[in-house]
C-alpha cells in the first residue's frame, strides 16, 4: 500500500471535515434543528480567549448571534397567509473546501500552544485545520400549499476553526470537530 504525503492527508482531511460538517448542517436545517451550537459563540474556549463571536450575513443583512439566525430559520417555516409551520428541504449539490491555516491554535489548549511533543503534534496535524468551506445547493419552502415560494438556490460560505473541545480527543469524528467563525449566506 503506498503512503500518502503530509498534504495529502491535509487535504483528505479537510474533505472529510467538511463532508461530516455539511451533512450535519443541512440535516438539522432540514429537520427544523437549531444550529447555534456550531458556532464558536457557543465554545467557552474561544470565549475565554477573547475571540470575537462568529460574523454571520445573511442575503446581506448581519445577523448578531446563532441564536438570531435560528430565530430567523424558523420564520422561514411559516406558510404565508396561514400562519402555520411547512417543511422546509436544504438540498446541497456541491461543496468545496480550501485549508486557510494547517496550523491553527487560537484558544487551543496550552499543550498544544507550547507544541514541542511531536506525537501531539502528529496526532492533531489534522483537527489544527482552518478551512473554507463553499456550499451551493437549493432550498425548498413548503409543499404544495397556496402562496408557498418556489425553490430558490443559495449558496453559503464558512470559515471553520478547531473545537478544542474534541482536538484532544485522538479518535473523535463528527460535526463538531470543528466549528463555525464565520458565515454568509445568500438565496437567490
Amino acid at each position: 500500500m503506498a503512503t500518502i504525503s503530509k498534504d495529502e492527508a491535509i487535504i483528505r482531511s479537510s474533505g472529510e471535515a467538511a463532508r461530516a460538517f455539511t451533512d450535519w448542517y443541512y440535516t438539522q436545517l432540514t429537520d427544523g434543528k437549531p444550529i447555534a451550537s456550531a458556532y464558536i459563540n457557543s465554545n467557552a474556549k474561544y470565549l475565554a480567549a477573547s475571540h470575537p463571536p462568529a460574523d454571520i450575513c445573511i442575503n446581506g443583512t448581519v445577523v448578531a448571534t446563532p441564536e438570531e439566525w435560528d430565530a430567523l430559520l424558523e420564520q422561514q417555516r411559516l406558510i404565508p397567509f396561514t400562519g402555520s409551520k411547512g417543511k422546509v428541504k436544504y438540498e446541497v449539490e456541491g461543496f468545496d473546501v480550501h485549508v486557510i491555516n494547517k496550523d491553527y491554535r487560537f484558544a487551543a489548549p496550552a499543550e498544544i500552544q507550547a507544541a514541542t511533543d511531536s506525537k501531539l503534534m502528529q496526532r492533531t496535524e489534522d483537527a489544527r485545520l482552518m478551512m473554507v468551506v463553499t456550499v451551493a445547493g437549493s432550498v425548498t419552502f413548503g409543499g404544495k400549499e397556496k402562496g408557498t415560494p418556489p425553490k430558490q438556490h443559495f449558496s453559503d460560505v464558512f470559515v471553520l476553526v478547531p473545537n478544542w473541545d474534541f482536538v484532544t480527543r485522538p479518535k473523535f469524528k463528527g460535526h463538531k470537530r470543528y466549528l463555525v467563525a464565520s458565515h454568509t449566506y445568500r438565496a437567490y
